[in-house]
């Protein structure tokens, strides 16, 4: 990910998992509509959802939080 420095990269996934904490607890305590599809379409916008989610946006997000930490001198 090519981030500035081990500090900065530790304290970007910090920042980041306490970001998303907040981000997902109005959605826990709101919870999920029910809807009565078919497993192959759960499974394909659980895949989408938790696959981009999960692996992809985190990446993304710990790189620019490093790079406003660096910007910032704040690391």
């Amino acid at each position: 990910m090519k981030l500035h420095s081990p500090q900065s990269a530790v304290l970007s996934a910090v920042i980041f998992n306490a970001l998303v904490i907040i981000a997902l607890i109005p959605l826990a305590l709101r919870g999920v509509k029910f809807r009565a599809t078919g497993s192959a379409a759960i499974l394909r916008r659980n895949v989408w959802i938790y696959g981009v989610g999960g692996i992809i946006v985190p990446f993304i997000f710990i790189k620019l939080i490093d790079l406003v930490l660096v910007a910032l001198h704040a690391y």
